[in-house]
């Protein structure tokens, strides 16, 4: 039996395995805060990186100083955070889908840049069950700015960069993974989606 091109699958968590409970938070801090939200999430994100909370070598206090440093006052980091982790719904959908994808073959993973949030949220709504792994980038010591965070993730899970696919719903992530030589999906919607998941795997959805 020939080999698929696509042997490893592995899935973003904020927006992808879950509705996106980071931006949903910062919404909710905008309005309480009376800040204007476009330019939130990337001040947000690169607060995680400067600060080192989103690769494990600063802590949430660091994060949020360096955000208020950025914008002013905000407040606790406690609500932003119970705000994030309510909204961090998990899709069961995607996790019967990565089931089904485990079941027919294929090496499954989570990719995602996140903190110590991600085991909050794994407390209340498992999900790591459904996966072979789970990578945070706030224990790889990289985020997905960097091409070592992918590549210790196919390590791990003794994938070659041709051989796996990565889904996002960033852009600029999924670009780098293709960089890297792996196939990559940009998250828009659930059915796109599919249709995406399944003409890169082969119709193996369709067809089982």
């Amino acid at each position: 039996m020939t080999a698929p091109a696509v042997q490893a699958v592995i899935f973003d968590f904020d927006g992808v395995i879950a509705e996106r409970g980071f931006r949903a938070a910062l919404r909710a801090l905008a309005a309480r805060c009376d800040l204007d939200y476009p330019p939130l999430p990337g001040l947000a994100m690169q607060a995680l990186v400067d600060s080192g909370y989103v690769t494990g070598r600063g802590s949430e206090q660091d994060w949020w100083d360096q955000l208020q440093g950025e914008l002013g006052a905000l407040g606790t980091c406690e609500l932003f955070r119970a705000d994030l982790l309510q909204a961090s719904v998990v899709r069961h959908w995607q996790l019967a889908l990565a089931e089904r994808l485990a079941g027919a073959g294929y090496r499954t993973a989570v990719l995602s840049d996140h903190t110590d949030w991600l085991d909050e949220i794994e407390t209340r709504q498992p999900f790591g069950h459904a996966f072979g792994r789970v990578f945070n980038s706030y224990y790889l010591g990289a985020s997905k700015r960097e091409s070592a965070s992918f590549l210790a993730a196919l390590d791990a899970i003794g994938a070659a960069p041709d051989k796996a696919l990565f889904i996002d719903d960033n852009p600029d992530n999924v670009a780098r993974a293709a960089a890297l030589g792996m196939t990559g999906i940009v998250y828009r919607e659930r059915e796109a989606f599919l249709r995406d998941l399944d003409a890169a795997l082969g119709r193996v959805l369709a067809d089982a």
